[in-house]
């Protein structure tokens, strides 16, 4: 028998083999944990990782793939996905890809946002006068989180935002997972997620209400986060609007990767 040649996509390739798939395989597995503990619905496969919250929002009924997809497989794995979600109830639902995929049918590209790494260590700027950063500790915290994400992005299919819309009140009690908010006058204006894997930290659901914006907070947040495991390397999904302020922050587009989503 020959050799296996490493391609750093199989599922012998070792964490670490690279930043992005230490990242897509930490991404997957918060994602999957994170379901599991409050019963949503999860597939796992060699291929891909999905959870389905049943949400009225796609970013909680949410696809990762694990590995490039050949052809000839396209229609098998996207029948897969398809067939995952579509056995229940919920809303739009999405799938993102480290690499360009062939067509998928079901399943619609909405665009390819870029990732983005930041190299270990360094010092936050001090926040902007009058806000305080604080860690979530508890279910009220999280619940103040919430909001500034549904609120900020905003997701509006989750609006009024209701506590438990979007995260479990024990979202911050997940391994790895820190939760930072940002408060001027004991209001929580914007807020940041870290979630420290398999060698990376990932900095997730950055968001700012938007009678706050323009003052620096949405990045300070950031800084917190991206800090938060100052010993391996920061690693992000931006949108192209938001890559300017990460940019500053020291950070580096490496690739971009394709976004897709599909309907119920």
């Amino acid at each position: 028998m020959s050799e296996r040649l490493e391609d750093g996509h199989g599922p012998e390739t070792p964490i670490g083999d690279t930043v992005v798939h230490s990242f897509t395989r930490g991404y997957a597995e918060w994602l999957a944990v994170t379901a599991e503990r409050v019963g949503d619905a999860v597939l796992r496969t060699d291929e891909l990782v999905a959870v389905d919250a049943g949400s009225a929002h796609l970013f909680f009924n949410q696809a990762v793939l694990l590995r490039p997809v050949p052809q000839v497989h396209a229609v098998d794995l996207a029948a897969s996905i398809v067939g995952f979600f579509g056995a229940r109830p919920g809303g739009t639902y999405s799938v993102f890809s480290p690499w360009p995929v062939p067509e998928l049918p079901g399943l619609t590209v909405d665009g390819h946002p870029p990732l983005m790494l930041r190299a270990p260590g360094g010092e936050a700027p001090a926040p902007p006068a009058g806000l305080t950063i604080r860690e979530i500790v508890d279910a009220d915290g999280v619940a103040a989180y919430e909001r500034v994400v549904v609120d900020g992005f905003p997701l509006d299919t989750l609006q009024p935002c209701e506590r438990g819309c979007a995260f479990s009140s024990t979202s911050h009690e997940v391994d790895g997972v820190r939760i930072f908010v940002g408060e001027v006058d004991g209001r929580a204006v914007s807020g940041a997620m870290s979630i420290a894997s398999m060698g990376v930290n990932h900095v997730e659901l950055v968001a700012t209400l938007p009678d706050a914006r323009g003052h620096g907070y949405g990045e300070a947040v950031t800084w917190a986060a991206t800090l938060a495991a100052p010993e391996v390397p920061a690693v992000l999904i931006a949108s192209d609007l938001g890559r300017p302020v990460y940019e500053r922050m020291g950070y580096l587009a490496l690739d971009r990767w394709t976004f897709l989503f599909g309907e119920r």
